[in-house]
């Protein structure tokens, strides 16, 4: 999304067919993240979040997803999905931070450790 266009932006994260939220941190009038999260009927599906880099030191992924359980608690949702993980990634690791923690594979869902 670093050389995106307008429509490349709408059509990865918007579409008719689902229920697309975005939720944005400020430090007044400063942007510091945007998380893009899906609502289905009982989960919520953290799409992707995009944060600004001179603020990486504040662990601003990690609030991102503790806002983004937060919100799902409070909507009533039973299940906040992670998106795609691929082992031994930098930029995906930190999902291994939150737990339970399952993936699904060819064998059906199976906790992660």
């Amino acid at each position: 999304m670093d050389e995106g266009t307008i429509e490349d932006f709408r059509e990865f994260l918007c579409a008719p067919w689902k229920t697309t939220r975005f939720l944005e941190w400020r430090d007044g009038s400063c942007l510091l993240a945007v998380a893009a999260i899906d609502i289905a009927a009982n989960a919520l599906s953290a799409v992707y979040t995009w944060y600004e880099p001179e603020q990486s030191c504040r662990g601003l992924g990690t609030f991102a997803i503790l806002q983004q359980i937060a919100y799902a608690q409070r909507h009533g949702l039973n299940w906040v999905y992670l998106g795609y993980w691929i082992e031994a990634h930098p930029k995906m690791d930190y999902k291994r931070r939150f737990h339970p923690l399952e993936i699904l594979g060819t064998d059906g869902w199976q906790h992660l450790e």
